[in-house]
């Protein structure tokens, strides 16, 4: 039997097993109840030791994975707008501030040009100020259909501060843009009437628009082909119903629209390139940049009437022309002239010299130049025919405003009479 088994090894190494294992339960090694063996009679019994209760294990907690912002996320966040700032002679003011709330501030480049990076969605402040200029407070939105062009006025001293007011609850109204025969319209630009708060509607028409106040009214944009006609409505009158938040607003439905294109030409009648374009009406205000040969074009127009105004450019300013849009392309030519500077003598109706008085003279509804008569009642402004003039003198508490009677531009001085006080 033994000459049997080593044939077969695997019998004997099973009965190992076997001897082993019931050594191990006779012992009390293998008992199931978790009382261990009993200590043998030779053996020292081992002193119990307590052991305090242990806090019970945190459950584990999910793990998350984030992953680093990428810049495609990034751009979904923050969108950049360009800009530009001038005086209102058309002069590049290179320094300027552009100033955000809880951001850093940025300045304007060589050529008056400034980025800024905005939270794509929000209507975001943007304080704009130059030295010897008037601030202003620009209220806009990342998404935009035209570039920021900012004119600063030349400051005068009755000039109140203007600072960034703080900030209103945000308010949304989200809704959906269809073309005319009720599909819904993707890449339209809707904003609200008389605001720089644009949006612009996503791949199925949806939109959602930052409201400047409780009521509103809306105008959809979409440029056409080339830029000519496009497509346009205005809205009938909107109020949400509560000032922060979101809320729904009725579908907006764009028809056809009409276009603009025109050239500007400077005083040698040469094409200006690079220059803005303002075109306004009720409802719309609108900015385009002239292209190579002085040429602009605005889409995406409502059938109305509009006031086409080229900024200032180096010292030469357009006057306003009005027309309507009533088809798909409607053509102008804007000119620039030279606004000279020229002395003006300031009298008062006795035709005494008024001197240490203050003089703001306008063009197209912009302060042109702001100076103080010296002693002899004599100033230099920028000034031509059709230009306003106002007049101040230092009172006890504020700058009293002296009516002006009379202007002769064209006199050799210039002459100002104002009333006597």
């Amino acid at each position: 039997m033994v000459i049997a088994l080593s044939r077969r090894p695997s019998l004997s190494v099973a009965a190992c097993v076997v001897v082993v294992v019931v050594a191990f339960v006779w012992r009390g090694d293998l008992r199931l109840d978790g009382a261990g063996r009993q200590p043998a009679q030779s053996e020292e019994p081992v002193a119990a030791v307590e052991v305090a209760p242990s806090a019970p294990l945190p459950s584990p907690e999910p793990v998350i994975v984030r992953r680093a912002e990428s810049a495609a996320r990034a751009k979904v966040r923050v969108a950049r707008r360009a800009g530009r700032v001038v005086d209102s002679l058309g002069f590049l003011l290179v320094g300027a501030e552009v100033a955000r709330p809880e951001a850093p501030s940025l300045r304007t480049d060589g050529d008056g040009a400034f980025v800024a990076e905005l939270t794509a969605g929000k209507l975001e402040d943007l304080l704009v100020r130059a030295d010897g200029r008037r601030a202003v407070v620009l209220h806009t939105t990342a998404q935009a259909p035209d570039p920021l062009w900012v004119c600063l006025e030349p400051i005068a001293p009755w000039d109140a501060p203007t600072t960034l007011a703080a900030k209103a609850p945000e308010l949304h109204a989200e809704g959906l843009v269809r073309d005319a025969s009720g599909a819904p319209l993707a890449g339209a630009f809707v904003n609200v009437a008389g605001t720089d708060s644009w949006a612009q509607s996503d791949d199925i028409g949806r939109v959602s628009v930052p409201l400047v106040g409780v009521a509103a009214r809306f105008v959809v944009h979409r440029d056409g082909v080339g830029g000519a006609g496009g497509l346009a409505s205005l809205s009938g009158a909107f109020t949400a119903p509560r000032a922060q938040g979101v809320v729904p607003m009725p579908d907006l439905v764009a028809e056809t629209g009409g276009s603009l294109r025109g050239v500007v030409r400077d005083v040698r009648g040469e094409p200006v390139a690079g220059l803005a374009v303002e075109v306004r009406s009720r409802h719309v205000r609108r900015i385009a940049e002239t292209g190579v040969g002085g040429a602009f074009v605005v889409g995406g127009l409502m059938p109305d009437e509009y006031e086409v105004q080229p900024f200032a450019h180096r010292g030469a300013v357009g006057a306003p022309q009005r027309l309507r849009i009533d088809r798909a392309v409607v053509a102008c030519d804007l000119h620039l002239q030279r606004l000279e500077e020229r002395p003006l003598q300031v009298l008062d109706e006795r035709g005494d010299a008024l001197a240490g008085v203050w003089v703001v003279s306008s063009l197209h509804g912009l302060r042109r130049g702001v100076a103080q008569t010296d002693a002899a009642g004599q100033v230099r402004l920028p000034a031509a025919t059709a230009s306003q003039f106002e007049v101040r003198a230092a009172g006890d508490e504020a700058f009293v405003v002296r009516e002006v009677r009379r202007v002769d531009v064209e006199a050799d001085p210039a002459t100002l009479v104002v009333a006597m006080p």
